[in-house]
């Protein structure tokens, strides 16, 4: 295979898990940002904070610090995380805003 030929590249995506969300606003940060931890005389981020914090649109960063507080997608309900692999080797987390619609009647028997 010459430089100019690549193989292409195998990407896979699958749902990971469901994001609920009650107050229109969705963070996305490592843990270590905003839950308390004692230990180190880290508080966490109250959620009054996040209130006087919301971004006018799409989303901003939060108090400072590697928090990124998103709304205007869609409001309440649940979301699908999915990740997407790229020759096995996590690569993205694609949260879709459009809220997934749980039936009940599909697993009810209607004869």
């Amino acid at each position: 295979m010459t430089q100019d030929e690549t193989e292409p590249i195998k990407v896979e995506r699958r749902l990971i898990g469901i994001a609920e969300v009650d107050s229109g606003l969705m963070i996305v940060s490592d843990p270590a940002y905003v839950l308390p931890r004692a230990e180190f005389g880290n508080p966490g981020i109250d959620y009054e904070r996040v209130l006087q914090d919301q971004p006018e649109e799409y989303g901003n960063q939060l108090d400072g610090k590697g928090v990124v507080l998103l709304s205007d997608f869609g409001g309440d309900g649940p979301y699908p995380v999915y990740g997407e692999f790229e020759d096995g080797e996590f690569m993205r987390a694609i949260i879709e805003f459009n809220p997934m619609d749980f039936d009940d009647d599909e697993d009810e028997d209607d004869s």
